[in-house]
């Protein structure tokens, strides 16, 4: 005969214990570091992103130009009393960019030393210098071979004279589209 326990029960039929269901620690504490993993993951790739694509600098050296704000001014009212114009383009069969300068009369400029730097408006990376020759009177062209399609900016400086005396006379920015 079996032992009974107090209720008349055997202690060999006793009812086995059900295995525990539902939402534990252990669930949780991985539930907890899943999302913050997820998180940081996402995080990471924004930083990457965002640090790869701009190199945060705008204007290099701008607390020098900042200093020198009120001549940047003086130099930009002289521009516009001169009245000049400038008609930039870029000639893609000869893989150039031409600057046409004309006074306000409409007359050529000659005679100017004409530097410039050309990159993509969104990044600094593709950034590069160009020297413009004189190739007719108030005509300045450059080599700028190897551009992708897109946009593109263009600065420009022209000086009189050469060296350090050189006085800057005329300065522009403008943007310009490569068909694909």
């Amino acid at each position: 005969m079996s032992p009974t326990t107090s209720w008349g029960m055997s202690s060999r039929s006793q009812i086995p214990e059900s295995p525990r269901r539902g939402l534990r620690g252990g669930h949780v504490l991985l539930i907890f570091i899943g999302f913050f993993a997820a998180v940081f993951l996402v995080n990471g790739i924004m930083v990457y992103d965002a640090l790869s694509t701009f190199g945060g600098l705008e204007t290099p050296d701008a607390y020098r130009k900042g200093l020198a704000y009120n001549q940047r001014i003086a130099e930009g009212e002289a521009q516009e009393q001169r009245g000049w114009r400038d008609k930039l383009a870029y000639v893609a069969e000869t893989q150039r960019v031409r600057v046409d300068l004309n006074d306000s009369t409409g007359a050529a400029v000659p005679g100017l030393v004409i530097a410039g730097e050309i990159g993509r408006p969104v990044t600094d990376r593709f950034d590069r210098k160009i020297e413009f020759t004189q190739t007719g009177p108030g005509t300045y062209e450059a080599e700028a071979a190897g551009l992708d399609a897109g946009w593109w900016t263009i600065d420009i400086e022209a000086r009189k004279g050469a060296g350090a005396a050189a006085e800057k006379v005329y300065e522009a920015r403008e943007r310009i589209w490569i068909k694909p």
